[in-house]
């Protein structure tokens, strides 16, 4: 008598549906983070070609500030992919 598969294609079904679903969210997440590192950055760097009296000063503190929002946003990538690591049946 041949085995019933039945449960092993269910269980296969479910993880591949789980799967597509955590590869989809951490896909939007990136584009997510991706896309708004590029906007920020282009916003600043508009912002201080057209001051013209933009000084090292400025700039440095341009940079700091980008460079803080990016670490924020590495972080919350990292908590995203540690959260998906925790739960892959999500």
């Amino acid at each position: 008598m041949p085995a019933d598969n039945t449960q092993l294609n269910q269980a296969i079904d479910d993880l591949t549906a789980a799967t597509s679903a955590t590869e989809g969210a951490a896909a939007s997440a990136v584009t997510f983070i991706t896309g708004s590192a590029a906007t920020m950055a282009a916003a600043v760097t508009a912002a201080l070609a057209a001051d013209n009296a933009a000084d090292q000063g400025s700039a440095d503190a341009a940079t700091a500030a980008i460079n803080a929002v990016r670490d924020r946003q590495i972080a919350a990538a990292k908590a995203i992919a540690d959260a998906l690591a925790a739960n892959p049946g999500a």
